[in-house]
């Protein structure tokens, strides 16, 4: 099996569990009328977008515009999924993460408009500008420790630690999936994207 099939399988995978994620989170949305909620299923909307746009990667086409949704999509996802999160907190905390989250966005898009770039190489997104990388970490990093704190928090409140573990373990390992390509693991992506996925499922089903 070649680098093109390999990646177009795993691609295909993580476009289904997204797909599977939006339906859990939008199912508890509508439910529930939860803004936290809402705010996690718009987040995997985006996911869903992200793993569309791997999919197209995972042909060989790429190019400015599809690279353009996928970085916006992969780092505003975490941005959106944190403001689900930041719902746990008090109030005036929420206020100022908002205009953070604001900034962060805004910041995402002057980086992503300032150069045109293709991040498509060896059929797998990787080819990450400097500019683009460090302004989508603003949002990231902080995002993931804001989601990583407060699904905790929210999840040890209720007292179930295994579904809070699920829910930590799948957001390090998607963490460290990037990680892993930039070391030459050619999977590492998506056999993260796989495993976090599917764990960060259990967790919020």
């Amino acid at each position: 099996m070649n680098i093109e099939e390999e990646a177009l399988i795993w691609a295909s995978i993580t476009l289904v569990l997204s797909i599977l994620l939006t339906f859990f989170a939008g199912r508890h949305y509508f439910k529930s009328k939860n803004i936290m909620w809402l705010f996690w299923f718009l987040g995997f909307v985006l996911f869903v977008v992200a793993a569309i746009c791997q999919e197209f990667f995972a042909f060989g086409i790429g190019g400015y515009l599809l690279s353009a949704i996928y970085v916006f999509s992969v780092a505003e996802l975490v941005v959106i999924l944190s403001l689900g999160s930041i719902q746990q907190a008090p109030k005036n905390w929420i206020k100022v993460y908002y205009w953070y989250s604001f900034f962060v966005t805004i910041a995402i898009i002057g980086s992503i408009l300032l150069q045109r770039f293709n991040v498509l190489e060896n059929y797998l997104p990787m080819n990450f500008p400097p500019v683009v990388m460090g302004t989508s970490s603003m949002g990231t990093i902080v995002g993931s420790g804001v989601i990583l704190f407060f699904a905790a928090k929210a999840l040890l409140f209720k007292g179930n630690k295994i579904k809070m573990s699920s829910v930590i373990l799948g957001i390090v390992i998607l963490g460290f999936g990037g990680t892993l390509v930039s070391g030459g693991f050619i999977e590492a992506l998506y056999i993260s994207e796989f495993i976090g996925m599917s764990l960060f499922l259990y967790g919020i089903s």
